[in-house]
Parts: structure tokens; C-alpha cells; sequence
């Protein structure tokens, strides 16, 4: 958790010079995710992956968020997003957990 502040106050640093660095969008929104603020870590999350459109960890962190707040449809079509990068660039670890999350998501919905 202590961890977690100290990056979240760098990054926001980094964010004071460069508001659209991927690199510190993607890292404030991780710190975010550990301290589950949820809504902040996805928002930050949505603007790194809008950043950098070819990170399939990106998308991976901003669906687990918008699981965590509940937003099933949402996390499924970032999901979905970020499996279609992870699978253009040769990620497959990301792509692999995305599939997962989509799967037990799908299901759950019934």
C-alpha cells in the first residue's frame, strides 16, 4: 500500500509536465487498482489505453477495474479490444488472462 502512494505521487509528477504520458497514465492507474479506487484507476486506465493504443496490459488493467465497479458489458468490450492487440502484437499472456476474464464474465451474465 505504502508502495502503491509513493508511485501514485510520481506519476502524478510525470502527469504535471506530460498529462497524456502512457507510460504514467498506466502506472498511476495500477497504483490506483492496488489502493482499489476503482473508478479513479479505470478513468486513468481509459486515458493510458486512448495514450497508447497498442498496450494489451492496459487493457487488461482498465477490464479488471470495470470489473471491480461492476460494469460487466464494459470490461467485456475492453476485453475484447485489448485481446485484438494482444493477439496483433504477439502478447500472449495478456491475451490469455483477457480470454479468461471474458469467459467467466460471459457466463456469469447468463
Amino acid at each position: 500500500r505504502l508502495d502503491a502512494e509513493r508511485k501514485k505521487r510520481m506519476f502524478e509528477q510525470v502527469l504535471e509536465f506530460d498529462p497524456v504520458d502512457p507510460i504514467a497514465l498506466f502506472g498511476i492507474g495500477s497504483a490506483l487498482a492496488v489502493l482499489m479506487e476503482w473508478a479513479e484507476a479505470a478513468r486513468m486506465l481509459e486515458r493510458a489505453s486512448d495514450a497508447d493504443k497498442n498496450n494489451s496490459a492496459v487493457y487488461l488493467a482498465w477490464g479488471k477495474a470495470l470489473e471491480e465497479l461492476g460494469q460487466t458489458d464494459e470490461a467485456i468490450a475492453t476485453y475484447e479490444s485489448g485481446m485484438e492487440v494482444a493477439s496483433r502484437r504477439g502478447d500472449l499472456m495478456p491475451l490469455k488472462e483477457m480470454e479468461h476474464r471474458v469467459l467467466l464474465l460471459s457466463a456469469t451474465r447468463g
